[in-house]
């Protein structure tokens, strides 16, 4: 009963708020401009706000609640995400360096290197190292050292973290199939998992991650953001 009445007096309202805005041209005007007032009217009344629907019976609906600016959670939300990506990347770039550069050593120095799965995994710690040496560039902006955004630069770093990126992934691909190929076929393990082969795999990966990674050189470019008031590497304004 008290939503029914409340929704009845909810039209009128609206009414009242019409014959205070005559001069408000909303059937004139645009789409944008009658969302405008619509906001105005039901968010911005103070009757509405602060006091609720108030229905005949003298019954009182909560008043509405208003988030509070946007903004404030924006800027809290990148005050947040910077602070651990200043403290986060560093340490992910360090160690994760120093985990795949003694794995790499391992891979090659030892008996290891008699395996063909050895160049598959020695190969994707190559590759995820340039990709962390990418992410280590971009985290120099903390210090003002705008190395990502020069021209050429961005170029470089932009097409080495997507052939990272490709490869890192196909690697995996390559060294799962052949683990299937053990465990599916254990005697022609010999015959066709060989280093050879592997070799092949890892030049052929590397070779078609480069074809797909190309466009980024010319698509991308130092450019000037207005949002956020910098110049970033992003894809060129013709491109777009």
């Amino acid at each position: 009963m008290n939503r029914s009445m409340t929704s009845q007096n909810f039209p009128s309202l609206i009414y009242g708020k019409l014959n205070l805005n005559v001069s408000f041209e909303f059937c004139k005007g645009n789409v944008e401009d009658l969302n405008e007032f619509a906001l105005n009217l039901c968010f911005d009344s103070e009757d509405v706000r602060r006091q609720g629907f108030q229905s005949s019976t003298g019954n009182r609906t909560p008043p509405l609640e208003y988030p509070t600016d946007s903004s404030t959670f924006m800027e809290w939300g990148y005050m947040i995400g910077d602070f651990l990506t200043f403290y986060y990347t560093p340490a992910l770039v360090v160690s994760g360096s120093i985990g795949n550069i003694l794995s790499v050593l391992v891979f090659f120095h030892t008996k290891l290197k008699k395996l063909s799965s050895s160049y598959y995994l020695a190969a994707l710690g190559i590759s995820d190292t340039c990709f962390l040496l990418g992410l280590f560039v971009t985290w120099l902006s903390f210090f003002q050292i705008h190395i990502y955004t020069r021209e050429g630069y961005c170029q470089l770093f932009t097409f080495s973290s997507g052939l990272s990126s490709f490869l890192s992934v196909w690697y995996v691909v390559a060294f799962t199939f052949e683990r299937f190929i053990v465990v599916l076929y254990p005697l022609k393990r010999q015959s066709w998992c060989t280093v050879r082969r592997a070799k092949l795999v890892i030049a052929s990966l590397t070779f078609l991650g480069g074809l797909h990674s190309a466009p980024y050189v010319f698509f991308a470019g130092p450019q000037f953001s207005e949002r956020s008031n910098a110049t970033i590497c992003d894809v060129r304004e013709e491109y777009k």
